[in-house]
């Protein structure tokens, strides 16, 4: 099938450079990048995939209100954070911190009476559960009388804006069912990005085709549209996220904060990236760039009585993909086996994903003996965690590095502030905008007259500060780190042969603070990646055929634009974003 395809792809660039004789021309080291001929080819055949987008897409109902319209409606189930920012910790300022965790796998999986399809994978399923798959809660707040946070991780590829919505709604449901008073300003929920669990958003392509097909009847009287997301499913994921949610509100108990980081895990002789750091277990796929998070970032929660447990909570931009995708046996990847070990250690743990947009993991890149030597006990008892062995090593020696570090740590003094925005994303015709309308993803969809498909999503930021010099920012996709941390690829190396005009952010928060990235959060809107480097996702097929190489040169990589909203998703997201950080300092 791929043979087939590049030769169809073969086909189409002889016929457009018949037409054209454009060439790409290789830039020098100050001159902008000229990608001219890849674009004309990329834009003649995308105009060709955008008459299939359009005509598929006219043939759903819009039952969607438009902008002003939504905003109007008072924003349901949207949390904006605290009314007010303090400076200095507050008299009688205490951290108080509670962990909550559910368990989402259903009963049918666990007896193998049903299957699953995995996330991100499109066609695959599973049978079976070889570990978990699972939501942990943090609620925290500092004794100021401002309210509780709430930050939620589930294993899973992303959670969509609707659903994140519904489970605040039933957590806050499930508070006042037990007659407690929520205090809550914010909850924040975000995806561990796991692909070999069950599918958290509805890209099975088998349901995307039925319910695709329902959903263009759904103007009949009697056929409302219906999610792309496994019916048996999505009630569980619900429900075990709320009791996530309200167990960690419940537990808070007073104690004390700590940050540390672990020994820098970003080495890449090959690339010449991070080449203080210790270890080779995490690269950037797409550039060969330094600017992104090349340490485990770590708090830890001690609490004041020594008869409960700590809690350990991990920040690392890096895709949970060492499993081969065709398990039929659901698993949480490399975040389960951190989680495993730190409560081995006596401690609760919840993962945080960072900004991982290009962000791999090395699977085999692990050179602890004592992590080996454990890993080969377990293969050796029973040949099953073979298929494992690249999690289970990573996950034990990120934990190993997390556990050796925490003798570092450092108190994070009593003082939260959040705050957060709605954000208006228009989208461009292609996968994810026919997932929108279709009403197929649970994306907030709204009619938008100025998008260039006539309709927006919208989504959410944030801007999380814990202590006086750590900043936590949320974005609602997968973010391309250089965004944040600097170092975005330039006009010398762009497909559009420009520069990023924005701002760096962490240069806007400024240089003594910790910045720090929430990513998949509140939102699973696809890649976000720079403007100045956005190309439709057929130059990708383009570029990766013998002829596209001899035309344009080594190929450059735009897998990511297949999964977004639009060329101008990076700016729009994190132009908001910039605005909130200068808003707030």
């Amino acid at each position: 099938m791929k043979k087939t395809f590049k030769k169809i792809i073969s086909t189409l660039l002889v016929v457009v450079m018949l037409f054209t004789g454009a060439t790409g021309v290789a830039a020098s080291d100050s001159a902008a990048m000229d990608n001219s001929g890849v674009m004309f080819a990329t834009n003649a055949i995308n105009s060709l995939l955008n008459v299939v987008f359009i005509g598929f897409s006219a043939l759903f109902p819009k039952n969607f209100p438009t902008v002003d319209e939504y905003y109007a409606s008072g924003s349901e189930n949207f949390y904006a954070g605290m009314d007010s920012f303090v400076d200095e910790p507050a008299s009688g300022a205490k951290w108080h911190l509670g962990f909550g965790q559910a368990s989402m796998v259903p009963e049918n999986l666990k007896d193998g009476s049903k299957e699953y399809y995995t996330g991100g994978y499109f066609t695959q399923k599973i049978d079976g559960v070889y570990d978990d798959q699972s939501a942990n809660a943090i609620a925290m707040h500092d004794n100021s009388g401002r309210g509780t946070v709430v930050s939620v991780s589930i294993d899973g590829v992303g959670v969509n804006n609707a659903d994140v919505r519904t489970i605040r709604a039933e957590a806050e449901r499930k508070l006042s069912e037990q007659g407690v008073e929520s205090d809550i300003v914010a909850i924040n929920i975000s995806a561990t990005h796991c692909h070999t669990v069950i599918d958290t958003q509805g890209f099975g392509l088998g349901p995307i085709i039925t319910k695709l097909f329902h959903n263009i009847l759904s103007f009949l009287p009697f056929m409302e549209p219906i999610r792309s997301i496994d019916a048996d499913f999505y009630p569980v994921m619900i429900d075990a996220t709320s009791d996530a949610i309200v167990e960690a509100y419940n537990n808070m108990e007073a104690g004390e904060l700590y940050y540390f980081e672990t020994a820098g895990i970003g080495r890449s002789e090959r690339n010449q990236n991070y080449m203080d750091d210790e270890y080779d277990y995490i690269f950037n796929k797409r550039y060969n760039l330094e600017g992104y998070q090349h340490v485990i970032a770590c708090f830890k929660f001690v609490p004041d009585n020594k008869a409960s447990e700590p809690t350990v909570i991990a920040n690392l931009g890096g895709h949970p993909t060492t499993i081969n995708r065709a398990t039929k046996l659901l698993s949480a990847d490399y975040p389960h086996y951190i989680e495993k070990k730190i409560n081995d250690a006596g401690m609760n743990f919840a993962f945080i994903q960072g900004a991982q947009s290009p962000i791999s993991v090395n699977k085999g890149g692990v050179q602890t003996q004592e992590v080996i030597d454990e890993v080969n006990a377990e293969i050796e008892a029973d040949p099953r965690v073979k298929d494992y062995e690249g999690a289970k090593s990573l996950g034990y020696e990120f934990a190993r590095l997390i556990l050796e570090a925490q003798e570092d740590a450092k108190p994070v003094e009593p003082m939260l502030n959040v705050k957060m925005e709605e954000i208006t994303i228009p989208m461009e015709y292609g996968l994810m905008q026919l997932g929108a309308v279709s009403s197929l993803l649970g994306t907030t969809t709204v009619k938008d007259k100025s998008a260039p498909c006539g309709y927006s999503v919208i989504s959410e930021i944030g801007y999380l500060e814990l202590g006086k010099d750590i900043v936590m920012l949320t974005v609602p996709g997968e973010l391309i780190p250089q965004l944040v941390y600097g170092n975005v690829v330039d006009k010398t190396q762009s497909y559009l042969g420009e520069d990023w005009e924005l701002d760096i952010t962490s240069d806007l928060i400024g240089e003594d603070k910790t910045v720090l990235v929430m990513g998949l959060c509140n939102d699973a809107i696809g890649y976000i990646v720079p403007d100045n480097d956005y190309a439709p996702f057929i130059a990708d097929s383009l570029w990766n055929t013998e002829l596209g190489e001899k035309l344009w040169g080594p190929a450059q990589h735009h897998y990511e634009e297949m999964l977004s909203m639009g060329s101008k998703t990076g700016s729009t997201v994190m132009g908001a974003l910039n605005a909130l950080v200068t808003e707030v300092q």
